[in-house]
């Protein structure tokens, strides 16, 4: 797929649909049809008798089931349902998922975990992710962890998570599992269209509005067919910043550095500028799908997807003497400003063949992904600047961030279709990924100063760094059941990768090696090979239970790091190794009462080798390292009920133990977070030590059309762990949600509470590694403020 490989023809494609997805709105009104499409969710095909829950069909293991006959554990939810449910964003479907944690920045900048394995340290992340059959990759070197992208869920055909490794289908960098979004595919045999209207007001904040609408036009009777999805959302906002002057940089007065300094009560401090809801919010995405048919053997689907997401800052607020989380307040020495963008592309092209004894697909993909933001740094660099250069105040200073992402990837595999007892699927994969992180800040301030008697720095610059990271992969797969017994199933699978990464790095600045302008250039490698194993023994004695155990392998690439400054820093590592778990697990899925109830739940262990851990020097230079061996191991269930004709009951959730075993010998008793050893028994980091989800939806028919319709959810997240300077504790949390539907013919319409209590808790202390965490600095990401809103949904079609 070569014409994917060049921006040039990915913009002007996006050009060519942008223009036509503007109109979708419109013409979700202005169409018109004889019947409602509510009840056509082709992610629920499975008819079912009355009163029972859904089936959902799933394509975990590369060919078509139902979550009970898959044996592994698995959540699957359908458009139809996230709809039901109001959500829009993966955050808001993993806070409802047992298994999976989160690591918080801002929309757009989540790093998910599963299973108790954090993606915070190493060049990639512990969980896959893919759209389609195209996975995507978070920055190898980020400031910022390993966030994905944030994709917009409207018009999804259903969301599959896996939990457990998934190294021998979907490879490196699915450790702890696997969370894949599966778009709706067009229709050649209807017109269909659907709309979405929200408007919203959020305590301390503005009204907020979202706008949605598909379009299905079929194009040639059985042959193609063209879908086309755009969405639009603002959010004016709920932070506050104060600019005040003279500002408190130390509670006791004078001048300090950063290891001697408490922030003072800067609510004491006379305010000469103030901003409201500087963490607003612009997102505008858009996605269309081409589905021909040229022949029954021959189907190809083309897609591509594009999302612009901007803000007037992070939502992070101060926590200092004088200044409660509750307050959504920022203060700051100057009136700086700040922002941040956020924009991906994603182009794919699958192609299925039948050739009888098995389907042949070839699934290629391309996509890049761009963030770049600007933050006030002035606060920073006198608490940085006092301590190493003994400058007394700083000038205003702004920070710059671009971290880049772009991917090709190829992947080709063999899939055995028909009902014989031995079942196949083997392929090919590589991919072609590179990432890039940029950053410049200076302050006239920093001229004179000479680091080690290096030559002075007449352009001020503090840090400025340029980073391009290559990594290249290829993979052999195959995996194959076979049913012992009508009831007895056994699967073994095994994946050869190999992969190579590469860094060449330019750095200049105080903060550099050279400790001045001039730059240092510096390169480093790694590579790496191995096989990722999985065997799986599944009994199905009905159609209604499923009863399973799981061996398997997860593995990730090792990295390298930049080297930090010489002159104010020990030397860590510069390259890591590949770290690997091995997870086992039993688990059981049932239907039970004639399908009203489900229970799905597992039991595993996992024992990660090799862990890459991420760690802070007292001189603020953050790097990855193999730090030793680590498990983790719990329950997780879900309980689904229809307690009567009108009553649904739910129940997710999961308890996670997660810490070391063994630290290296070379690393026990080093610094973490500056302060506090490293060594057996420390706990990982963004892990909650539970979570649970219980739900109740009440149904009233009011006549032959319409029903009424109520949801109460609440979420309670256990406590967790996090490192900014220090490793603190972040206190659990329990978020509520209500939700007020009436539906029938063509409309539903819902009124909604978004945490309905107002908790402002914490959710990531991590937030300054853009920069360099600082003790006096605790500006840690919260939730949402209680939101109340209305929803309307519109759909039809023939």
């Amino acid at each position: 797929m070569p014409f994917m490989a060049k921006s040039g023809g990915i913009e002007v494609f996006e050009r060519c649909f942008r223009s036509c997805c503007r109109f979708l709105g419109a013409a979700a009104f202005i169409l018109s049809g004889a019947a409602p499409v509510w009840a056509a969710d082709p992610a629920t095909p499975i008819e079912t008798g009355a009163g029972e829950l859904e089936q959902i069909v799933v394509t975990a293991e590369k060919r078509v089931s139902t979550v009970l006959q898959t044996p592994i554990s698995i959540t699957a939810v359908s458009g139809d349902e996230l709809l039901q449910r109001g959500i829009s964003s993966l955050n808001d479907l993993a806070l409802e998922t047992p298994g999976i944690s989160m690591k918080q920045f801002s929309p757009a900048q989540t790093e998910f975990e599963m299973r108790g394995l954090p993606s915070t340290g190493g060049s990639s992340t512990t969980v896959g992710f893919y759209i389609n059959d195209v996975p995507m990759a978070a920055s190898a070197n980020s400031f910022n962890g390993k966030p994905m992208i944030d994709p917009d869920l409207y018009d999804l055909q259903r969301v599959e998570v896996l939990r457990g490794p998934q190294g021998t289908l979907y490879g490196a960098g699915s450790m702890g599992g696997t969370i894949r979004l599966i778009t709706a595919e067009p229709e050649f045999s209807k017109l269909l269209a659907t709309s979405q209207s929200v408007i919203s007001d959020t305590k301390n904040g503005g009204v907020n509005w979202r706008q949605a609408a598909m379009v299905n036009l079929p194009l040639v009777d059985d042959r193609l067919a063209l879908r086309l999805v755009g969405s639009v959302e603002y959010d004016p906002g709920w932070i506050t910043d104060y600019t005040v002057s003279p500002f408190p940089y130390n509670e006791t007065g004078g001048s300090c550095g950063f290891s001697t300094c408490t922030r003072g009560n800067v609510t004491q401090a006379p305010v000469v500028a103030v901003a409201k809801g500087v963490n607003w919010e612009r997102m505008q995405g858009d996605r269309a799908a081409l589905l021909f048919e040229p022949t029954d053997k021959l189907t190809i689907d083309a897609s591509f997807m594009y999302q612009d997401l901007s803000l007037g800052g992070f939502p992070q607020v101060d926590q200092s003497p004088g200044v409660s989380i509750q307050d959504l307040a920022h203060y700051q020495p100057y009136n700086v400003g700040s922002s941040f963008k956020d924009t991906f592309r994603i182009a794919s092209l699958a192609l299925n063949y039948d050739l009888g004894f098995a389907r042949l697909t070839s699934a290629s993909g391309y996509w890049n992904h761009e963030s770049n933001w600007v933050l006030d740094a002035s606060e920073w660099q006198q608490y940085a600047g006092a301590t190493f250069f003994g400058i007394s105040k700083p000038n205003p200073t702004v920070y710059p961030n671009t971290d880049s992402v772009r991917q090709w990837s190829q992947e080709f595999r063999l899939t055995s279709q028909g009902d014989s007892r031995l079942q196949w699927v083997t392929g090919i994969f590589y991919s072609d990924f590179k990432s890039r992180v940029y950053q410049f800040a200076t302050d006239s301030a920093w001229p004179p100063i000479s680091v080690g008697g290096a030559a002075a720095n007449p352009l001020g610059i503090n840090f400025a760094i340029n980073n391009p990271y290559w990594t290249s992969q290829w993979a052999a797969f195959a995996e194959s059941s076979y049913k012992l017994t009508d009831t007895l199933k056994a699967t073994v699978g095994v994946r050869y990768f190999q992969y190579t990464s590469k860094l060449d790095s330019t750095i200049a600045g105080v903060f550099a090696p050279t400790g001045n302008a001039a730059p240092t250039y510096f390169s480093g490698s790694t590579f790496a090979s191995g096989t990722n194993p999985k065997f799986n023994l599944s009994y199905q004695p009905t159609d209604t239970l499923n009863i399973y155990g799981q061996v398997a392998k997860g593995f990730r690439p090792g990295g390298i790091n930049y080297p930090p400054p010489a002159t104010l820093c020990k030397q860590p590592n510069i390259t890591y190794g590949p770290d690997s778990v091995w997870d086992y697990e039993i688990g059981e899925k049932t239907r039970l009462a004639g399908g009203r109830i489900t229970i799905n739940s597992d039991f595993y262990y996992n024992r990660w080798n090799n862990v890459q851990q991420y760690l802070v020097l007292p001189c603020t230079y953050q790097f990855s390292t193999n730090a030793g061996t680590a498990e983790t191991y719990g329950p997780e269930i879900e309980i689904a009920a229809q307690a009567t004709q009108r009553l649904a009951l739910s129940l997710n959730g999961s308890y996670t133990v997660s810490h070391l075993v063994y630290v290296y010998p070379s690393l026990a008793g080093s610094t973490l977070g500056a302060s506090q050893p490293l060594e057996s028994g420390d706990p990982l980091f963004n892990v909650p030590s539970y979570s649970i989800t219980e739900a109740a939806t009440y149904t009233v028919p009011l006549n032959s059309d319409y029903e009424l319709s109520a949801r109460l959810s609440a979420t309670t997240t256990g406590p967790t762990w996090d490192i900014n300077y220090y490793v603190g504790r972040l206190p659990g949390y329990t978020a509520t949600d209500l939700r007020l539907g009436l539906a029938g013919g063509h409309w539903r319409t819902f009124l909604f509470a978004h945490n309905l209590t107002d908790k402002i808790a914490v959710l990531t202390a991590s937030t300054m590694t853009w920069i360099g965490p600082l003790p006096p600095i605790y500006r840690p990401a919260v939730t949402t403020p209680r939101t109340i809103g209305v929803e309307v949904n519109y759909a039809f079609g023939h």
